[in-house]
């Protein structure tokens, strides 16, 4: 009998998922484990592996079809072995039934009326799924002028968001024809967005729509920071201990210290109520080649450098990897821009937190020292966004000068 394949729950809150692209198609060999085809939340992209090897007999839903989690969207079995029209419509007649049902013992004026009409002709019973019938009510979309491109003419979600951005596109023609014509703009490639760059796009809007945000800026003198580094480096090799000691387990370390000294900015406002955290949970602002995420670190505040370190790097590379990794409770965020040559930039508050830190690229610049000699210094341009609902001006200025004082006086940090 051939093995359903269904939507995998990728985190504690997905509810749904996207399929981004097919890795097989109908009639292609494949082994257990192998992926066949690849889907996204609103914060991870993964690979669904085929659970047996064999053949893979039927796909039920298409690229960028939107499919709650749990639901089956192929076939796996041996080579030409059929699927039961049972099989293959069983979920549909699950989510239809309990609907049927309900119109059956409605009053007769509360039935719709394509119920009783044929089931043929531009006037026949649509097939249409939960979520899409939702949608459509939610966006006021006549569901009879909807074809449908799912699984026997199924009407999906991403065919009724299709609907009214083909309304929108006839709109806004109508009106630009009856304004003025224009020469129209050459588009090389349109595409929609992608459903973590949808979730990326929503929670930043959210945010500046949300919140008073303000950022102040400062270097930070890291020449002993830097040979401090090399020296724990040298002695890790020399002991045999493998860790990874950047610049950001350094950060990360006078940021978790500067929070505990400074409770004030560890905090979420939410609701008009201000919430206040003991316990440090880091969000390391990770970047992947089609978005950005952010893994936390929980407890920082419990760590050690060296623990810091292996909890840093283990998070980030498991993000990276499209791991199920833990991406909300976050009280502070670190990003870090430096790689890409970047010295100041302003960033965006992840909502609820009160504080998030920038970080740039080394600067060298030549100083005089106390006995009037030229020396090299290496600073770091930090960038300090904060929530001015929750701080004034001044006491944001003394949180960023402590973690300064954390990265110039580096010793502290093992403290």
């Amino acid at each position: 009998m051939a093995t359903t394949i269904v939507m995998p729950k990728l985190g504690m809150t997905m509810t749904e998922g996207t399929i981004e692209e097919w890795l097989k198609k109908p009639g292609d060999a494949v082994e257990q484990g192998e992926g066949i085809a690849t889907i996204s939340s609103d914060k991870l992209t993964s690979e669904v592996e085929a659970p047996e090897a064999g053949v893979l007999l039927n796909i039920t839903k298409e690229v960028g079809e939107e499919v709650p989690v749990g639901e089956v969207i192929g076939f796996v079995g041996h080579e030409g072995e059929e699927v039961s029209e049972t099989a293959s419509t069983l979920l549909e007649e699950k989510e239809e039934k309990p609907e049927a049902l309900s119109q059956q013992a409605a009053p007769k004026e509360t039935v719709d009326p394509l119920m009783n009409q044929k089931q043929d002709g531009p006037n026949r019973k649509r097939r249409i799924s939960p979520a899409a019938r939702k949608k459509a009510k939610e966006l006021d979309i006549n569901i009879a002028t909807i074809e449908g491109t799912g699984p026997k003419g199924r009407i999906t979600r991403r065919d009724v968001e299709r609907a009214v951005e083909q309304k929108e596109v006839a709109v806004t023609k109508e009106q630009v024809e009856e304004t003025v014509v224009e020469r129209p703009i050459k588009t090389s490639n349109m595409k929609g967005l992608s459903a973590m760059r949808k979730s990326i796009a929503i929670n930043m809007q959210e945010s500046l729509a949300n919140t008073a945000q303000l950022t102040l800026h400062r270097k930070a003198d890291i020449t002993e920071l830097i040979a401090f580094q090399k020296k724990l480096r040298e002695e890790a090799d020399q002991n045999n201990i493998e860790i990874k000691l950047t610049i950001t387990v350094f950060l990360a370390r006078a940021v978790t210290l500067s929070l505990l000294d400074h409770p004030e900015v560890n905090t979420h406002l939410i609701d008009d109520m201000l919430q206040q955290y003991e316990a440090v949970h880091l969000g390391i602002a990770t970047s992947l080649d089609n978005g950005l995420v952010v893994p936390v670190v929980k407890h920082a505040e419990r760590l050690p450098l060296g623990s810091l370190a292996r909890q840093i790097q283990g998070v980030t590379e498991a993000a990276r990897a499209g791991e199920n990794v833990e991406m909300s409770g976050s009280t502070f965020t670190i990003t870090n821009l430096g790689a890409h040559g970047i010295e100041y930039f302003t960033p965006i508050l992840n909502p609820p937190e009160s504080g998030i830190l920038g970080v740039g690229t080394f600067m060298k610049e030549m100083e005089l020292d106390e006995h009037e000699k030229l020396q090299t210094m290496i600073k770091l341009p930090l960038s300090l966004t904060f929530d001015h609902r929750v701080l004034d001006g001044s006491p944001a200025a003394v949180f960023l000068r402590k973690i300064v004082h954390y990265l110039e006086n580096p010793y502290l940090l093992l403290l």
